[in-house]
Parts: structure tokens; C-alpha cells; sequence
């Protein structure tokens, strides 16, 4: 996709426009940059924002990303989705270890632009039919992780730090191993199911059984450092966040206040840690903190029977798939 070129107005909410604006009244002056499709989920699309030709990006656009709705009904706003992200999950962590999001207004020629570029784009098969709502809209300017030359990230899920509230006293695999075990039967494998890590591991008293589950998600010496020691609290506080908002499991939940605390909980559970090394500073912010929406229980409540009564957390699956557990920290007590 080739870049699109907008103009930018620093204004009580941002502004990007397709064309260039007057500077009467109380607007800024404009500044020139580009658009630059990055990257796309089931939700959003990402765009890089880059300066023009021989000029630098305005500092408030620096170390940004735009992150734009897709136009599909279950998708919020990004008004929404920033009032949810700040009445639910600002003021469990430390703001610099979050993902920042702020508000940017679009008039209406750009998501027409980035959609005309977007069809010309090879995309994934199964997002060709995915565009931007095509019309004036907001965004999101989003800290921008990507690494830059001689840094390295790290995107790690850090799942489910501590075990299903539903899972029977017996269980050999914590929530994430039994899902990983399920599907390997059906031979599917996820990038976490390929670090073969158990997320129990990551939060463990026992800084060698840390260890083990640190070096078998990288290879880098200094995340692996930071992992084990520094990354502790962040990770603690993400674990105690998941247990206060999900303290009966899935299938004891009822009632609108215990579903929404729910779907925190299944939002913490699937977020993303984000470790940026540039040469040995770590930057760690946790991201895809897009709140979970109800309609999700009831595939949570099948998915949660099924692992129990199937024998994937006790690790009595049926003979044709079954495997001894090695990985489960579970399995290993």
C-alpha cells in the first residue's frame, strides 16, 4: 500500500486532514506527513505515520501510531473504546506501562483514501472484505512499539497467570495448557502454544521455574533478565487483576455486574505484554486492552465445559489423544 498524505492540526483533539486547512481563528498551522498501512486485526487497522520528504513529524505525532476502526457492526468507536479502556484498566498499571491511546479526529477524505489504497492491497484472504467506515470518523493515536534499528520486541501473551476458579483441585494443566493440549489434538498451533511455556511459570516464587519458562520464550539475554526480575510486579498486578475481576469462574457467572467484571478478567487474560530492548533500556507496555463484550459468555461457558468435561485439565483426555503433561507447572508439583 502506498503511503496517502494528510495534513495535521494540533488542536484540543488532533486533527488529520485531506487537504490543507486554513490557519484562521484558532487553528495551528498545518503540517504534511504520511499514512502507511502497517498491520490489521479482527477490529482495527494500524497505520504507520511518517514525515514527509526533508521534514520531521510535529512532536506530538512522534512515536505514534493510527489505529483506526474497521467498519463492522461489533467493532466500537474510538471514543468508546478509549472511555473503556480508561473506566476499566488506566488505573490498574503504571501509565508507562501501557500502551497510550489518545483521539484524533479524520475528515471524511481520508478514510475514502485509505480504503481506495487498501483494495489495491495483497491483504490476508480472510480480511479482503474489511475496510474503514467510509466518512468523517475518529481514531486512535497509539504508543508506536515497532522497533526500530538494532532494537528488539518481544509481543508476549501472557494468558492466564493463575488457574480456572472452575478447574476441579486435581487438575494436572492450568487453563492456558489444557486449551493448548485440546488443540493439539485437532492439530492447531498457536504461537503460544509453540513457546511450550506455562504461563503459572511466569509468575512462580521459584526464580529457576521463571527461568525455564523465560528462556523458552526468547533468546535475548536481557529480556530474559527482565522477565525474571524486573517484569515482576507488572506481571503480579496483572495476575491479582485477573483473579479480583473473575473470582467464581465462567460457569458460575450470572447477572450484568459479574459479566462485566467477567469480561475484564477475559480481556486481561488475552492481552498483550509488549518488551521493546533497545540496547539494554526495556520498554514494557501491556496493549490489546479492548474490553470484551458479553455476547462472548456463552462460547466461554462451552469452551470451559468442554475442558472439564473432555479431561483436558485433569489430563484423563480420551486415549486417542491423550499425552502425558510435561509442560504444566501443574503436572510438575
Amino acid at each position: 500500500m502506498s503511503a496517502i498524505l494528510v495534513c495535521f492540526v494540533q488542536r484540543d483533539t488532533p486533527r488529520l486532514y485531506s487537504f490543507e486547512p486554513t490557519t484562521a481563528g484558532t487553528l495551528s498551522p498545518a503540517s504534511g506527513c504520511r499514512i502507511e498501512y502497517l498491520n490489521e486485526g479482527g477490529a482495527n487497522f494500524v497505520f504507520h505515520i511518517l514525515p514527509v520528504e526533508g521534514r520531521e513529524l510535529p512532536s506530538s505525532l512522534q512515536g505514534k501510531l493510527l489505529r483506526l476502526r474497521k467498519n463492522l457492526p461489533h467493532v466500537p468507536s474510538a471514543e468508546e473504546q478509549l472511555q473503556a479502556l480508561n473506566a476499566n484498566f488506566r488505573d490498574l498499571f503504571p501509565a508507562d506501562n501501557l500502551i497510550q491511546h489518545e483521539l484524533i479526529s479524520l475528515d471524511q477524505g481520508i478514510p475514502a483514501a485509505l480504503n481506495a489504497s487498501l483494495q489495491q492491497m495483497n491483504r490476508p484472504r480472510h480480511r479482503v472484505g474489511d475496510f474503514l467506515p467510509n466518512e468523517q470518523m475518529s481514531g486512535l493515536l497509539v504508543t508506536d512499539m515497532t522497533p526500530g534499528d538494532g532494537e528488539i520486541l518481544l509481543q508476549l501473551k501472557p494468558k492466564w497467570l493463575t488457574q480456572s476458579p472452575n478447574a476441579r483441585p486435581s487438575a494436572k494443566r492450568c487453563r492456558t495448557c489444557a486449551m493448548r493440549a485440546q488443540r493439539a489434538s485437532e492439530r492447531i498451533r498457536t504461537a503460544t502454544d509453540a513457546q511450550e511455556s506455562c504461563p503459572l511459570d511466569l509468575v512462580n516464587a521459584n526464580a529457576e521455574e521463571r527461568k525455564r519458562a523465560v528462556h523458552a520464550i526468547t533468546t535475548d539475554r536481557r529480556i530474559r533478565e527482565y522477565l525474571i526480575n524486573q517484569a515482576q510486579p507488572l506481571l503480579q498486578k496483572l495476575r491479582a487483576s485477573q483473579m479480583t475481576f473473575d473470582q467464581h469462574g465462567i460457569l458460575r457467572t450470572s447477572g450484568s455486574d459479574p459479566i462485566q467484571s467477567l469480561c475484564k478478567a477475559m480481556t486481561l487474560r488475552d492481552c498483550t505484554l509488549f518488551l521493546k530492548r533497545s540496547g539494554n533500556s526495556i520498554e514494557a507496555r501491556l496493549g490489546d486492552l479492548d474490553l470484551k463484550q458479553p455476547e462472548k459468555l456463552a462460547r466461554w461457558k462451552k469452551v470451559e465445559s468442554d475442558l472439564i468435561g473432555q479431561g483436558w485439565y485433569t489430563n484423563t483426555e480420551v486415549q486417542d489423544h491423550w499425552t502425558r503433561e510435561k509442560i504444566c507447572l501443574l503436572a510438575r508439583q
